[in-house]
Parts: structure tokens; sequence; C-alpha cells
């Protein structure tokens, strides 16, 4: 999980296509072609160059969405990315996506937790975990796992703009500024 901080025009866009798209009650197949935009994306730097380059017009830009996409993507979402270029705004479309996809769980009452640990965890110990993060937060938990051989033991949950640190990593760590101070 990525940790991004939301700019206000992408929540609005954000809020805007969750809106527009709300009657379909179809969130996961909308999060699911999102989530093929953003693969075509990063599996191009030309196209990532052309879209960012502001000598390249609007239109052709649009030329080339509709070139890629027209046909293979919902049409809402085909025009979300035009008026984002139209408004010179397309910078902001993973922002955008990273907010549809808060909103989504937020409205299907989920929360994505990225989790991070020592080593690999075993189903028995992830289950317990995932049980104890649900019932804590009163969420079904969408988790993320990451591992990171530098926390010693211990873990760490990042969600929304949360960071809880439990590693032995950040306790030593608070431990040295401590001793620093004194």
């Amino acid at each position: 999980m990525s940790e991004k901080i939301l700019s206000a025009i992408s929540k609005n866009y954000a809020k805007a296509l969750m809106e527009s798209t709300s009657g379909e009650n179809r969130n996961e197949y909308f999060v699911k072609q999102l989530d093929e935009i953003s693969k075509v994306f990063s599996q191009s730097e030309d196209l990532n160059v052309v879209m960012s380059n502001s000598s390249v017009s609007a239109n052709k830009k649009i030329e080339i969405l509709e070139e890629i996409f027209k046909g293979k993507i919902n049409e809402k979402l085909l025009n979300l990315m035009k008026i984002l270029v139209e408004k010179n705004r397309f910078g902001e479309f993973d922002s955008i996506i990273t907010g549809y996809k808060q909103l989504t769980e937020k409205q299907e009452n989920k929360k994505t937790v990225e989790i991070i640990s020592p080593i690999e965890l075993d189903f028995e110990n992830k289950t317990k975990i995932l049980f104890k993060l649900e019932k804590k937060l009163k969420n079904e938990i969408v988790p993320e796992w990451t591992v990171d051989k530098s926390l010693i033991a211990g873990l760490v949950f990042k969600f929304d703009d949360y960071v809880i640190d439990t590693s032995v990593k950040a306790k030593l760590e608070d431990l040295r500024k401590t001793l620093n101070r004194g």
C-alpha cells in the first residue's frame, strides 16, 4: 500500500466518480478497471512521458487515450481521463484511483491495512492478526502483507493516516532518542 496524501482535488474527483457510478452498484468492477488502467501506465514509460509532456496537445493526449482504452474500459472512466487531460490534471490520476478505492472501502465497511513483519507469517498467525484487527477497527480488513527483515521482531500496521509500529526496531530507536536527550 503506498502512503499517499490525497489532495483536495483528487478527493473531489474521486467523490465525483463514486457518485457517478453509485447507482450501478459495481464498485468492484470499477476498482478492477482502474487497476487495469493503472497497470497499463505502470508498464509504459513512453505513455507516461507523453501524458506529462506539456508540449503535447490535450487533443493528441485524448486521441492516444481513446486509441488505447476505447471499448476496453467503461466509458465513464475514459471520460474521466479525458476531463483530467482537458483540465491539465492528469498527474492526479493515481491519487484519484487511491481516493476512489478508499471511498469504496468505506462504503463497503472495509479497510486496507499494510501489515509489515520481519518474517513471512504462516496462515494461523495471519488469521489471528486479522481477527484482532477486525475486532479493533470494526471493519473487514483487506490485508497487504509485507516482509521487512530490519524490524527484528514485532509488526507495523499502516492504514488511513495511521502507522502503528510495535517492532523492536522502533522501540530501540525510541530508546536511542531517550538516551541522547539525557
